[in-house]
């Protein structure tokens, strides 16, 4: 049975007055945001036009891949970025994917140069790109580079690559960086004089937010003076250009002290600031994180618990950059899903799924690490600062993730690359040495290498 609800006239009145507010409001609300992303857009868009009237050409006119050599991948990769496959020509799977690489290519028209590199033609590039086996995909701007991990589904190369493209940085003014930082942990603000840019250091930190743009930062820029005060910088000077940090929400200002002048410095710079309280380690920023000097805290937790884990590693993390010794040692505080890398978590630290949660503390470039605080007790998130402190004060024993053995043969193999850089340009002495190499490594391999390797910097979808 149907029920029919009457209404007064007044009821009817009401109805029809907060129907107008709410359709007001909603008009109010759309116009709002449409003006906030169109002002966005527009300063974006004249940001980048700096550079189209200072000939920077587009990148991957033609949709196809550019054979690059030793004769021009220094000078084409300085220049602008590349998404480039490194390859062999007797590599199966690199002929397996070629057809999909030039389908990358025709896809990024306009938006991403894709080349490729021989590396048994150009075996010099390969060494100083750390070329480890075929085919490796990286993004490559000067001398910064990413691997790409991902799957060979070119829905998610394609993804990857545009998310280096040039929308990784944002024109604003001051009436909406609020809405940024709200939005962002870490933003990082380039101040420059609209009427003389300085276009050598702008390009350096637009290829700095596109090396830097997967770490969860901000990358924006402006010219709005009134940005100065803002930021915190001097009101009066609005012709030289600065660059500024702002750390978790705006809580801590970073200013960028050397000069912008120098591009290696200011991605190192980036790189050492641009990471979240508290990240998560994926195969796509494992190497970057591992393969550093900087002191990793992981926390190995089952992803489905994450949420309670969360407030305690960001409080454990700003306590540390808060104090004097974070001045001196950086550190970053990560998390790896534990229900996801079962394999890596068992073969680097011994862990199995019954072990978890479990807090340890690592050093990737002497592959040592810290799972027991100053009381001999596993580490607890309560203890995280007090552990750190007894790390670097030297009072805790670290534990080697390696074997002695696999140790000093991963040392031999270090010089033995920094040899067969000097080398590579005498190809008779070159072709005894590899012999000769190949030789001991067959027997070294035999022998002496433990069967259960694996790299601490390194994931990827074998080691799930």
């Amino acid at each position: 049975m149907f029920s029919l609800n009457v209404f007064s006239d007044s009821r009817l009145q009401q109805l029809a007055i907060a129907f107008s507010f709410f359709r007001t409001f909603g008009s109010f609300f759309f116009l709002a945001l449409t003006a906030y992303t169109t002002d966005t857009e527009t300063l974006t868009d004249d940001f980048l036009d700096l550079f189209e009237t200072n000939n920077k050409s587009v990148p991957n006119p033609n949709g196809q891949i550019v054979h690059l050599t030793s004769s021009d991948f220094e000078q084409k990769t300085a220049e602008d970025m590349w998404f480039i496959m490194f390859h062999a020509p007797w590599c199966g799977h690199c002929k397996q994917l070629a057809p999909t690489w030039n389908s990358v290519a025709y896809h990024l028209k306009g938006e991403v140069n894709v080349g490729k590199v021989d590396c048994t033609a150009n075996g010099r590039i390969c060494q100083q790109m750390n070329v480890q086996g075929y085919p490796t995909l990286k993004i490559v701007q000067g001398k910064e580079s990413t691997e790409y991990r991902g799957s060979r589904q070119i829905d998610e190369i394609l993804n990857f690559a545009l998310s280096y493209s040039s929308t990784s940085i944002t024109a604003v003014e001051k009436e909406h960086i609020e809405k940024f930082v709200s939005n962002n942990e870490n933003t990082f603000v380039y101040y420059y004089d609209k009427e003389n840019p300085n276009i050598k250091e702008l390009k350096y930190y637009l290829n700095a937010a596109r090396t830097h743009s997967n770490s969860g930062a901000k990358f924006l820029v402006t010219s709005d003076k009134e940005m100065l005060e803002y930021l915190e910088l001097d009101s009066n000077d609005v012709k030289t250009s600065q660059l500024v940090l702002l750390q978790d929400h705006n809580t801590k200002k970073i200013n960028y002290s050397k000069k912008l002048s120098n591009e290696s410095d200011l991605n190192k710079w980036i790189a050492r600031n641009k990471y979240q309280l508290f990240t998560e380690i994926s195969s796509q920023n494992s190497e970057e994180i591992m393969d550093n000097n900087d002191l990793v805290v992981i926390g190995f937790i089952n992803g489905d618990s994450i949420h309670s884990w969360t407030p305690k590693f960001k409080e454990a993390s700003r306590k540390w950059r808060s104090s004097s010794l974070s001045d001196k040692h950086n550190v970053i505080f990560t998390w790896i899903d534990g229900s996801k890398w079962t394999k890596y978590i068992s073969k680097v630290y011994h862990l199995e799924p019954t072990d978890l949660p479990r807090i340890i503390f690592t050093k990737p470039d002497t592959e040592q690490f810290f799972d027991l605080s100053k009381n001999n007790k596993l580490i607890h998130e309560d203890d995280i600062n007090e552990t750190l402190e007894a790390v670097f004060d030297g009072t805790l024993e670290p534990k080697y993730i390696d074997k002695i053995i696999t140790r000093s043969l991963k040392k031999l193999n270090k010089k033995l690359n920094a040899f067969g850089e000097m080398v590579s340009d005498h190809p008779i002495i070159s072709a005894l040495v590899i012999i000769v190499s190949f030789v001991a490594f067959i027997l070294v391999s035999i022998y002496v290498i433990p069967s259960d390797y694996e790299s601490i910097n390194k994931i990827d979808s074998k080691m799930q």
